[in-house]
């Protein structure tokens, strides 16, 4: 016994059946430990049998034998014990019961007499099994006997007892033991097996009893009856049991078997065994004489202990036990049914099916499952089966493991699905069970019925045949249920199956093959697989016949693969093997070549199934699966067809056999395939065969690349294929392969092109030739006229051929070979003579002249080939070359040859030219070989060649008196001859190191062969004379240096700067110069560069008199490029001669360039200044001018009058002031600093002032005025005709007359003497010119606009230019003139220039230069410019621009004639604004660009300009959709629109959104397109739809909703359910529940598919459907109709819309108006009943109670509509009725109101309150809520206070609250009147005590209106009876009205008013007074 001890440790306690105790402690740690001990031995003397532990009670219970002692309780008597267990010593302790007590108590008494045991034996029974009972209360007691009793626990009580024999079942016998031998032995001592072996407890209500027979029931504690049924469960004997646990208990049983003895030996042969025993117990058996010998022989034994005599040895026994631990459990039958069928016990499952009414169909399908195929297997099992969709599913998806099988369970599935079986299920008789065709169930008779001879067969199938026909006729196929489509595919697809087999068992070979052959796996695959993928399968495999076979039996499946599936065939399979398979093509009978189809066959006839009427309808969108075929070659698509045209067949013969040989590199069959398609008379297949063979000859033969590929071979040209056949042939056997290989190759190519072969060869042989001519020298030699057979055949051919060839040679060492050729060639006369022929010899004897000029060349060691020399025979360049070549060669051969050696090569030379190279005069020859000789470099060879020239032109006309080889030859003429000797002199003389170089005398010498001495040769003589100059001043240079130097005057250079006082030799420098040809022949040039560097070396030696000579002289030759060295010398401070400086610095500025100006008028500035001094002085101080003037007159001779102008003064000074500054150079820097002095300028500018008035004066007189207002631009008369209209001031003018001239103002001279002083002075001191320019400019401005700007520009500060043209008069000119000014300034500024260039900016066009500007300051307005004056430039340009603009657009706009203020646009900004947006809102383009520019001109963003013009588009235009998007995109409106997305979705949403119809998709469409485009997305709030939502749901919502109002199914505020459902249609619901996820709801949650659902049944069931319910309901049928139709789509429905639909077909006014209310009824019941339906499904789907369409939410529907229900039926009540047959409005009312409520407490609450208000009598609310179901927590009491509340909230200030009545006075009095009337009768619902103490608070409110109060109580006062309280409040109430009546600011209190006499005297005294309007 195990337990816990107390203080929680665990003890096992061991009991003896001696009565001891042994208790261990267990632990962890230290194991088992003895704790202590203990003896039951003076309780129990007779021992213990049992003990168990109660931990709740911890008690130890201990049973044993009985108790005879009659003092104990009656449980200590039958031997049950209980022991508290102690935690010390003695560790237990006997728990007595109160009987015990007692009985103890009285043993202690004095009289007590003590009982002796007389045995210590067992008296009485022994407790063998005590079990508790689960709860703990009863314990269960077995004895030895067998009785079972039970005893209440702590109190020991006995509940029953049962002895053996009344224990039902107690000799109940185990069926095995009759059946068995070995047991029936113990069906005799079956009583010693009845008693009760163990027990335990099933439930607090059961036992479980354990027999010592095995017998085992769960009884009753109450009866002991079996539970388990009549009979109980038998195990081994004597079995163990535990108490229940979860549903179950554990039973041990032990199994003993005697192991069988060995079998005899002469059984073995027949099996059967020994069964004797040995034992003693078979002596029963044996006879009696038996018996007897066998005690004798005990006997004998005994007496003679003899070995016969002893007994026979026993064998020993072997004894196997087998040990089980069962589990039984609780089952239900249907799950004992199932273990039945899964322990295979058939038998027993049938008759559990058969008792329990189940399902027997699983016993046969699972027999059939277990059993293989067979017709027997279907006679048992499947035939028996009734399921329909099970058998139908056997037959389709099982495969029999034999081919007979497979065919009958395929036919038997055929005799299932046939027309009768069609019937029935359309009938609905079938009840989904199996039905055979003959109109016979399964059931009426056994399958063998159904099998019957062949007679009777060929019978029955024409009856068969003639009831389908009649059958079929009957067949709607278009009306077909679900069932039948199902019941149709099943029979599609067996019939598909039986094709399949018959076609396999065709490829296995036939029936008896197939029976042998017959692979299952196999053939489950190959049924089930794409028909054209076997095909496929089979065409890979190389399985020809299979093919073949599909191909008859499924040609109408395959036959349009075919090519595709021929494709499939491995490439190395010869298409000999399936030569049968390929496409042929024949003959048709109009003469055609055409395609032979396939012959095609079926295994039986078409089946009534597969008619294209049934077929359409059961599978009316067949698929297409054969895509596999094309995905690893798309290309072969193109193949598919099932009649391909001739073409197609070509192309896939060609395509193929590309294939093979690409992928297998196997030509043959590539070959064999293009052969194979000409027999079947493929056309258009000789090129590629032509081809293969080349490639079958390269591959099989030549042995060439392997790696080569037709494709590669198709891609060669004819030529190639050629030189690839003869690429690897060897030199020996050339020819042999020429006649195997390339002749027959020739001649294919002659097939494809006459003449191709002839062309082919001359191209091969003459390719060859240009390497080598070995070998077509072989080919020649086998093509003589004696040869046989010939490699070229014709003559003509061989001739052209052989000098091609020759000729085409780019060797030069092929001679010998060219004349073997030529030998080749057939002789003049061989053959017949034609043209051609005659020609081609011609050619021959050309070919030998050649020759002889290539022998001539190689002779001399100059080797060319052939065709060099007929190319060059015609070219004289070539030709001449040639001889150079070959005479220079020989001229320089080492040693030299001798004077023979030449007159032979000239002769050569001589006859090359007559026999070839006639194009070379013989006079070429001459001068080529004299050429050679001069430049031989021996002096005999040049004075030889002076021989065969003339040297001097007067003996040109004398004849050669020399001779060479005795004959005269002609001499070079003269000129060629100075050539020659020109071009040898100076080859020797580049040859040259120095002077005396040998070379040089040869030079010399051939110079001097020319005796007249021409220029050219004395220009060279000069050459080699200048040299020893050279010397002469120690220059040291190569004579070709000297030749080449490009810049002769260099070499002066080092001559001078090898000498320092060359300067002095100028003489000697001229000389060499001269000889050098320095400058060519300009003596002038070659002069004046020679003196420049005599020049500058005098000046740099100081030598200043030695220079200026050499300057004179450069100076009077005009030398213009001497300017530098005059400028240096006038310049230098050193010289003192002056004038001469003057004179130099006047020729240097008279020829220097531009870049050297500035510097040099510096120099001479000084004396311009001093002139201007003087002039500028005299207007200062006339004193002192008078003294200057006087003393230049005296020098002059001229007088100086009073007055004098200062033009003329500057006239007259200029002389005096050069000699001032002449003199002395102190006079010249007193000068400048004088001029640089600031109080002479102030003074000056003071003088200028005066006279800047004085101009002013002018400019108003005379002609000036002309041009004031500046209309016209005025300029020079030299520029008149480059403007239109120009203005030219007559002073001005300088054409008119001879008179001209020009006076110059003060301003000017003060302006040039300060500039030029601002120049000497380098800038240091400026001059402030601004007022002196400002001045000019004013003037010049109506004479010379370009002079006005050019002064501006001259201004310091650019920003003084402001100041002149505020001034000047607004014009279009001035305001131009100033834009294009500080356009300028900024340009220059943002861009400068270089100073030394002149910059393109003011050659750019004024008006272009002003937009370009403008455009930039404008894209980077805001940023910093760094530039403050840049700043305000720009600010000026902008001014300057805006009047400009205004003055161009005020006139532009009163043009328009559109009624613009052009005053108040000038002044006003914001009219200006709105004017320029309102132009933008138009279709004009013209007026659209002036809205542009004026919204650029004044700083309108033009994203407004874009955005009002893109509003105007939307809203005002007219314009569709497309034409708006086209005009956006043309503006370009987008573009400028998306910079600032957040302005344009604000302005899109504001203005654009509302003006765009909710059913204009398209323009929608666009509108979110335009906010997506531009990035709005983030704008939108958080909950609502982005646009690119909105554009994938209005793109398909565009499709399958039109005419759909989308704002408002998108719009928050509204339903989008309504926006739905005038669209909604049955063929569109579905689409459009699949994007109800993406419409939002009001509250951000996305619309459900459902209730898109539910809104269309809505609509379906009031309006009906064009496709669904063609008519909309107008009766009760017709509604109960509809409901029907619309209840089939309640699966698609989730609860809560279901009960939303149902609510809105029977709970609106619409369904109460229309509909009965039992046809409401009826709906509410049926919609249950589909509720239901689903609920269960839905339960049995198991789906998450989280969902929607969990069993919660199922629950809470039906809940919904069982209220409906209870509703609808309240509605047949007599209240109800009564409302609603009522002539009172008012009650009908109510009626309705009611009728809508479904009882919902919240509604039937707002109509009794209403009732309440509109005075109905309490009783009638009382009914109403009595009527009403679900609102007992609703009483009258509660509603008269909801109403009594609303009143005083009306009276509070709260006029909504009772909106629908006027004066809430009168509903309270109307509520009164009612109270009051239910009280007077009787009635006690509401008191007046309740209305009292609802209302006196507000009474009693001083905050509250007094009037509404007063009214209040009087009401209250009329009806009820006011307590003295209320009754004071009346009284103070009215007191207070009248007092504020009069006086409106005293204010009553409420005092106490202590007596009744008080208020009686107040009373009186108030009512004295008398008010009018009281």
């Amino acid at each position: 016994v195990l337990f816990i001890w107390p203080g929680n440790d665990y003890y096992n306690v061991d009991l003896s059946i001696s009565c001891s105790c042994f208790a261990f402690s267990v632990g962890t740690n230290q194991g088992f430990q003895e704790n202590h001990t203990f003896s039951f031995s003076a309780h129990y003397s007779n021992g213990i049998t049992t003990a168990i532990y109660h931990p709740g009670h911890r008690l130890l219970l201990v049973g044993g034998c009985e108790s005879g002692d009659s003092d104990v309780s009656r449980a200590s008597r039958c031997g049950i014990t209980a022991w508290r267990v102690l935690s010390g010593s003695p560790h237990y302790k006997q728990v007595t019961s109160y009987e015990d007590d007692i009985n103890a108590s009285q043993r202690r008494g004095f009289f007590r007499i003590p009982s002796f045991r007389l045995s210590p034996g067992i008296t009485g029974e022994q407790v063998t099994q005590i079990a508790w009972s689960p709860d703990g209360t009863v314990l269960a007691v077995i004895n030895f006997s067998g009785s079972l009793s039970l005893w209440d626990i702590p109190s020991f009580k006995r509940r029953g007892s049962w002895k053996q024999e009344e224990q039902p079942g107690f000799d109940e016998i185990n069926p095995e033991w009759k059946t068995s031998l070995e047991k029936r032995k113990k069906i005799k001592d079956k009583e010693q097996y009845q008693s009760l072996l163990d027990v335990s407890w099933w439930s607090e209500t059961a036992l479980i009893l354990a027999r010592c027979s095995g017998a085992l029931t769960v009884s009753s504690v109450r009866t002991l009856k079996n539970l388990l049924g009549k009979s109980c469960e038998w195990f081994e004997t004597s079995p163990r049991v535990t108490s229940a646990h979860d549903g179950g208990f554990l039973s041990l049983e032990c199994e003993v078997k005697l192991a069988h003895k060995r079998a005899r030996l002469e059984s073995s042969v027949t099996g059967e065994e020994d069964d004797c025993d040995d034992d003693s117990d078979s002596d029963e058996e044996s006879s009696a004489k038996a018996r007897y010998f066998g005690y004798v022989k005990q006997g004998l034994y005994y007496v003679t202990e003899m070995e016969r005599f002893a007994p026979p040895r026993k064998r020993p026994r072997t004894v196997i036990k087998n040990y089980r631990l069962v589990s039984l459990r609780s089952t239900t039958p249907e799950e004992l049914y199932q273990r039945k069928i899964d322990n295979e016990e058939y038998g027993e499952a049938l008759s559990l099916a058969q008792a329990y009414g189940l399902d027997s169909d699983l016993v046969y399908q699972r027999q059939w499952r277990k059993s293989t195929v067979s017709i027997a297997s279907i006679q048992d099992y499947l035939s028996k089966i009734k399921k329909r969709s099970w058998v139908l599913h056997e037959c389709v998806e099982r495969v029999p493991e034999n081919v007979d099988a497979a065919k009958e369970l395929l036919q038997y599935g055929l005799k299932g699905t046939d027309l009768e079986a069609l019937f029935a299920i359309g009938e609905g008789e079938d009840q989904g069970r199996f039905i055979l065709s003959g109109d016979l169930d399964v059931d009426d008779g056994p399958y063998e019925d159904f099998v019957s001879t062949e007679e009777e067969m060929e019978q029955r199938k024409e009856r068969e045949a003639k009831k389908r026909q009649e059958l079929l006729k009957k067949v709607d196929f278009s009306k077909l249920t679900l069932e039948q489509k199902e019941l149709c595919r099943s029979r599609l697809k067996l019939l598909c199956y039986l094709d399949r087999l018959a076609t396999y068992e065709e490829i296995l070979g036939g029936p008896h093959a197939a029976e042998q052959r017959f692979d299952a796996e196999f053939f489950k695959k190959f049924r089930n697989q794409n028909i054209v993928l076997s095909a496929r399968t089979y065409a890979r495999e190389s399985n020809v016949q299979a093919l073949d076979i599909l191909f008859t039996y499924h040609g109408s499946e395959l036959l349009q693969y075919q090519l595709a599936i021929l494709c499939n065939f491995p490439e190395t399979t010869s298409p000999h093997e399936y030569s049968d398979l390929l496409p042929k093509a024949g003959v048709d009978k109009k003469g055609n070549l055409a395609f032979i189809p396939w012959e095609e066959s079926r295994h039986r006839d078409l089946d009534w199934c597969e008619v294209p009427e049934c077929r359409g309808v059961v599978e009316p969108n067949p698929v297409d699966d054969c895509h596999f075929l094309f995905e690893e070659q798309p290309e072969l698509e193109r193949f598919r067809s099932a009649k391909p045209s001739i073409t197609l067949l070509t192309e896939w013969y060609l395509t193929r056999a590309q294939d093979i040989e690409s992928n297998s590199r196997q030509v043959d069959c590539a070959l064999s395939l293009v052969r194979l398609g000409k027999e079947q008379n493929i056309p258009g297949l000789e090129v590629l065969c032509d081809d293969l063979v080349t490639m079958e000859t390269l591959v099989y033969e030549t042995s060439c690349d392997l790696s080569l590929t037709l494709k590669e071979l198709q891609q060669l040209r004819d030529i190639d294929k050629l030189r690839l056949l003869m690429k690897n042939s060897s030199e020996d056997r050339y020819v042999k392969n020429s006649f195997q290989w390339m002749v027959p190759f020739l001649h294919r190519c002659e097939g494809q092109g006459v003449g191709s072969a002839s062309a082919l060869l001359r191209e091969y042989l003459v390719t060859l030739a240009k390497d080598d001519l070995t070998l077509p020298l072989k080919m020649f030699q086998h093509s003589k006229p004696d040869c046989h057979p010939k490699v070229i055949g014709d003559s003509d051919q061989l001739m052209s051929v052989a000098l091609e060839c020759i000729y085409s040679c780019e060797r030069d060492d092929q001679l010998a070979l060219c004349y073997d050729i030529l030998e080749c060639l057939p002789q003049r006369g061989y053959g017949p003579e034609t043209d051609s022929t005659k020609a081609l010899h011609d050619q021959v004897d050309i070919l030998e002249k050649h020759l002889s000029v290539a022998e001539v060349l190689e002779k001399h060691g100059l080797q060319k080939p052939i065709s060099f020399v007929r190319n060059s025979q015609n070219s004289k360049e070539e030709a001449h070359q040639l001889m150079v070549r070959l005479t220079r060669h020989t001229g320089r051969k080492n040693p030299p040859v001798s004077e023979t050696v030449w007159r032979g090569l000239l002769q050569d030379l001589l006859d090359m030219q007559q026999n070839v190279y006639t194009c070379l005069e013989p006079e070429t020859c001459h001068q080529v070989f004299v050429e050679s000789l001069l430049c031989s470099g021996r002096e005999e060879n040049v004075r030889l060649a002076g021989q065969l020239m003339h040297c001097s032109a007067v003996s040109e006309d004398t004849p050669v008196s020399v001779s060479l080889r005795g004959k005269a030859h002609a001499r070079v003429s003269y000129s060629r001859s100075v050539e020659l000797v020109l071009a040898a002199a100076r080859e020797y003389f580049n040859s040259s190191a120095t002077l005396s170089d040998p070379c040089m005398n040869l030079a010399r010498s051939c110079l001097l062969l020319i005796t007249d001495c021409p220029s050219l040769v004395q220009e060279e003589m000069d050459l080699i004379s200048a040299l020893s100059r050279l010397e002469q001043f120690g220059v040291k240079v190569l004579p070709l240096q000297v030749r080449l130097r490009t810049d002769r005057l260099s070499l002066i250079k080092e001559c001078i700067s090898q000498c320092p006082t060359a300067y002095r030799q100028s003489t000697l420098l001229l000389s060499l110069a001269r000889l050098l040809r320095v400058a060519g022949d300009d003596e002038a040039k070659r002069k004046g560069q020679v003196l420049t560097l005599l020049a500058e070396q005098a000046l740099r030696c100081q030598d200043f008199k030695a220079s200026y000579i050499h300057c004179q002289d450069l100076m009077a030759a005009g030398y213009s490029d001497g300017w530098n060295v005059c400028a240096q010398l006038g310049q230098c401070e050193a010289y003192s001669q002056l004038s001469a400086r003057q004179k130099l610095m006047a020729f240097a500025l008279t020829h220097c360039p531009p870049s050297s100006i500035q510097n040099l008028l510096t120099a001479s500035s000084s004396l311009q200044t001093q002139v201007l001094y003087q002039a500028v002085n005299y207007k200062i101080d006339p004193s002192q001018a008078q003294k200057t003037g006087s003393e230049l007159s005296e020098q002059t001779g001229a007088a100086v009058p009073g007055s004098i102008n200062p033009t003329d003064l500057l006239h007259r000074t200029t002389a005096r002031t050069l000699e001032v500054l002449t003199n002395t150079t102190t006079t010249t820097r007193a000068v400048l600093t004088a001029v640089s002095d600031s109080h002479w300028w102030r003074e000056s500018l003071s003088l200028l002032r005066p006279l800047h008035g004085q101009a002013v004066d002018r400019s108003h007189t005379g002609s000036a005025n002309q041009n004031t207002d500046l209309e016209r631009q005025g300029c020079s008369p030299f520029y008149e005709e480059l403007f239109n209209d120009p203005y030219v001031s007559t002073s001005e003018d300088v054409y008119s007359s001879y008179n001209y001239n020009p006076q110059e103002d003060f301003a000017e001279v003060l302006l040039r003497t300060g500039k030029l002083a601002e120049t000497n002075s380098e800038g240091q001191n400026l001059f402030p010119a601004t007022e002196v320019l400002l001045q000019l400019a004013s003037d010049a401005f109506p004479k010379d606009m370009t002079l006005a700007l050019a002064y501006l520009l001259a201004l310091p500060q650019v920003l003084d230019a402001n100041t002149c043209f505020e001034k000047q008069p607004p014009s279009a000119l001035s305001l131009q003139l100033a834009a294009y000014y500080y356009s300028l300034q900024i340009y220059s500024r943002l861009a400068p220039c270089f100073k030394d260039k002149c910059s393109p900016l003011y050659r750019a066009d004024p008006r272009e230069l002003i937009r370009l500007v403008t455009k930039h300051v404008t894209e980077h307005a805001g940023c910093d410019w760094g530039d403050q004056e840049l700043q305000i430039l720009i600010g000026q340009l902008r001014l300057y621009s805006e009047r400009l603009t205004d003055f161009t657009q005020a006139q532009v706009l009163q043009g328009l004639g559109r009624g613009v203020d052009v005053q108040r646009f000038s002044s006003d900004n914001q009219y200006k604004k709105e004017t320029i947006l309102g132009l933008a809102e138009t279709l004009d383009e013209s007026v659209y660009g002036i809205s542009r520019s004026l919204a650029q001109r004044y700083s309108i963003p033009l994203w407004e300009v874009h955005m009002t013009h893109l509003e105007f588009l939307f809203t005002d235009s007219g314009l569709s959709t497309k034409d708006i998007e086209d005009r956006t995109e043309a503006l370009g409106l987008f573009e400028t629109l998306k910079t600032n997305p957040e302005s344009f979705y604000t302005h899109m949403t504001k203005y654009v959104y509302p003006s765009i119809a909710g059913t204009d998709q398209l323009r929608l469409l666009f509108y979110f397109t335009l906010l997506e485009n531009c990035g709005c997305a983030s704008f939108f709030p958080q909950p609502a739809m982005k646009p690119d939502t909105h554009l994938k749901l209005l793109k398909k919502l565009k499709a399958v909703a039109i005419g759909l109002d989308y704002k408002k199914l998108t719009d928050e505020d509204s339903d989008p359910l309504k926006a739905l459902e005038p669209v909604l249609t049955s063929q569109n619901v579905l689409s459009i529940s699949k994007l109800a996820p993406r419409i939002p709801q009001k509250g951000g949650e996305a619309l459900t598919s459902s209730a898109v659902h539910a809104t269309w049944l809505h609509k379906l069931f009031w309006e009906g459907d064009q496709h669904v319910l063609k008519k909309a309901p107008q009766s009760d049928p017709d509604f109960l109709h509809a409901y029907d139709t619309c209840a089939k789509y309640f699966d698609r429905l989730l609860p809560v819309d279901s009960v939303n639909f149902l609510d809105a077909i029977t709970f609106s006014p619409e369904a109460a108006s229309k509909l009965s209310v039992e046809s409401r009824l009826e709906i509410t019941k049926r919609a249950q009943k589909v509720l239901k339906g689903i609920s269960e499904k839905s339960k049995k789907k198991g789906n998450d109670d989280r969902s929607e369409n969990s069993a919660s939410s199922f629950d809470s529907a039906l809940t919904h509509i069982q209220q409906s229900l209870t509703h609808l039926e309240t509605l047949s009540h007599s209240f109800p009725l009564s409302l609603k047959t009522s002539q009172e409005e008012l009650l009908q009312k109510y009626c309705r109101i009611y009728d809508l409520s479904r009882s919902e407490q919240s509604k039937v609450r707002h109509l009794a309150i209403t009732m309440v208000m509109d005075g109905q009598p309490l009783e009638r609310i009382e009914q109403l809520l009595t009527v009403s179901v679900g609102t007992s927590d609703l009483s009258v009491e509660s509603i008269v206070q909801d109403a009594v509340e609303r009143i005083i909230t009306a009276l509070s200030g709260d006029k909504d609250t009772l909106k629908d009545y006027a004066d809430p006075l009168k509903v309270l009095e109307g509520i009164v009147a009612a109270v009051h009337t239910n009280v007077q009768n009787g009635g006690n619902m509401v008191t007046s005590e309740d209305m009292l103490a609802w209302l006196r608070p507000f009474c009693g409110d001083d905050s509250k209106p007094v009037r509404p109060r007063l009214e209040i109580l009087q009401i209250l006062e009329h009806s009820f009876s006011l307590s003295d309280q209320d009754i004071h409040l009346l009284v103070f109430f009215r007191s207070q009205a009248v007092l504020k009546a009069c006086w409106p600011n005293r204010k009553v209190k409420n005092m106490h008013i202590p007596t009744l006499a008080q208020n009686t005297i107040y009373t009186s005294h108030i009512n004295i007074i008398t008010f009018p309007h009281l």
